[in-house]
């Protein structure tokens, strides 16, 4: 059977989470890059594939996955190692539960923060910014006790959790860095000095084999 084909949106967390996935399961695939500029992921041609529109998703001979934990799940199923879902019911649980955390309680407030700073609408946004911020912070600091006893989300291995999370704090991070989030103190920035822990972590993520193929290609 041939390689999996992906369809991405460059800096896409959800489509982050895959490639990170692909390179850690050590998989070769194509790349199918999407402009979201030119609504390329709207198009007849895309929408034949995904009829909502959204990625990412992987093609896989017959085989076509359109949401983000079911590529994984699907990938953990085609390559079982190293395994993304745990290798236990106990650290199964812990993975699942990181996972719905992070997308029930981190996902939005980061957005709300993300997308005004990106559209550079910080002025007009100050107070949505700031309350999500304070959501953020909340969450983040969860995560760092979490950190303070295991090196990854779930246990003492790297798994779906923490490819889940990862380019959501990293989205964040390039977020808080831009210039005009400085003057709302959101004590976000850097991620070194306020949850150190975390910022760690990131860096062991970083550190992993692909990671940049992986990285998202407008940002280089």
């Amino acid at each position: 059977m041939s390689p999996p084909e992906l369809y991405f949106i460059s800096g896409s967390p959800p489509c982050w989470t895959v490639m990170l996935a692909l390179e850690v399961k050590g998989l070769a695939y194509r790349q199918h890059r999407l402009d979201n500029a030119k609504r390329e992921q709207k198009s007849d041609e895309f929408l034949a594939i995904n009829p909502r529109g959204q990625v990412p998703v992987l093609r896989h001979g017959e085989v076509t996955v359109c949401e983000t934990l079911a590529v994984l799940a699907y990938l953990d199923a085609i390559q079982p190692t190293p395994p993304l879902y745990g290798t236990d019911p106990a650290e199964t649980a812990r993975v699942w539960q990181a996972i719905c955390e992070c997308d029930a309680n981190l996902r939005n407030p980061v957005g709300g923060i993300s997308r005004p700073l990106f559209r550079g609408k910080a002025q007009e946004a100050t107070e949505a910014i700031t309350k999500a911020a304070g959501v953020v912070r909340d969450e983040l600091a969860l995560l760092e006790n979490r950190l303070a006893s295991t090196p990854w989300l779930a246990g003492e291995t790297l798994s779906a959790a923490d490819l889940t999370l990862y380019p959501v704090v990293m989205q964040l991070s390039r977020a808080v860095a831009r210039e005009d989030a400085a003057p709302l103190d959101l004590a976000l920035h850097p991620l070194d000095t306020h949850f150190p822990k975390l910022a760690a972590w990131s860096e062991r993520i970083a550190a992993s084999p692909g990671y940049d193929n992986a990285y998202p290609p407008h940002w280089k």
